[in-house]
């Protein structure tokens, strides 16, 4: 988390990636600076004062998912100029991420000419250069930080694989990991197997908890996956000014681990909540067939 430093007309955020990737959550900034918030504008911009996100999604996340903006957003020039701002500052990225992953991939040197004399040597197959590989895996790496920037900003615990699993379950976990990649926690049977309550429903109040910086929300349970029965509401704690913000009034589809009473993931909005929800959906039973560690 960065914090905001106050200047003479502005409030500025030294270390954000970009000024479209932060905007202020009220008045000339908000109390503190994430790394989805940008804090050098004045308390009102050239363009008036700005809502920070439509559908659940800040213009930077809208610019990453190219979501169509709705006609509420596009009618706000201060969100219009940020998710401007953000496409370019994607598009740059993409630029830059491009010429490395030519760079890193590129052919190989020509080899030495060899000397008449010598005798000419023909390897049966082409050489394994572990190091290429290992560039263009990481030259790939850096291409899906894109995707991953509203991605996992949370902490997930899991276990390894034992040592003792043969080949076939290694290679097994290997297909799983990958399905869980689609959809974040909610799409991984592993997190699930581990989730004490995932449920959905309708935010009815949020409170700060004294001595902390955490805050109390309040969910009237509309929908309960994990366990199917469970209390008509539920109350959580979340990390004050985190993303996604969570407000009276937001849809939110919420898990926690068991032996917290903290959430661990969470989505706001029907947008995200429908994308999450399939993804629950999908990965919820094989969830069933597993045991948490």
């Amino acid at each position: 988390m960065f914090r905001c430093v106050p200047s003479p007309t502005s409030w500025a955020c030294p270390r954000a990636p970009s000024r479209a990737a932060c905007t202020p959550r009220s008045g000339p900034c908000a109390p503190a600076c994430t790394r989805t918030r940008w804090c050098d504008m004045p308390a009102e911009n050239e363009h008036g004062p700005t809502r920070e996100s439509y559908d659940g999604m800040d213009a930077l996340m809208a610019a990453l998912t190219d979501a169509p903006l709705s006609d509420e957003a596009r009618d706000d020039p201060g969100y219009l100029a940020a998710h401007r701002a953000a496409t370019a500052d994607l598009t740059l990225l993409r630029d830059q991420l491009t010429v490395l992953a030519d760079t890193l991939t590129g052919p190989e040197p020509a080899p030495a000419p060899v000397p008449e004399s010598a005798p000419v040597v023909r390897p049966l197959r082409r050489p394994v250069r572990p190091a290429g590989r290992a560039l263009r895996a990481l030259a790939v790496a850096a291409a899906g930080a894109l995707v991953v920037g509203s991605g996992w900003l949370l902490v997930q615990t899991g276990g390894g694989a034992s040592s003792s699993d043969a080949s076939g379950a290694a290679a097994d976990s290997s297909d799983k990991k990958a399905e869980a990649g689609a959809g974040g926690p909610f799409g991984d049977p592993a997190f699930l197997a581990c989730a004490r309550l995932v449920v959905e429903g309708e935010v009815t109040a949020v409170e700060p908890l004294p001595g902390t910086g955490d805050e109390r929300v309040t969910l009237r349970v509309t929908r309960a996956y994990k366990p199917e029965e469970t209390a008509a509401e539920v109350r959580f704690a979340l990390a004050r000014d985190m993303d996604p913000l969570v407000a009276k009034g937001d849809h939110v589809l919420v898990a926690l681990e068991e032996g917290s009473d903290s959430a661990v993931v969470w989505s706001v909005g029907e947008t995200g909540v429908a994308a999450d929800r399939d993804a629950l959906a999908r990965a919820l039973p094989q969830a069933g067939e597993r045991n948490c560690g």
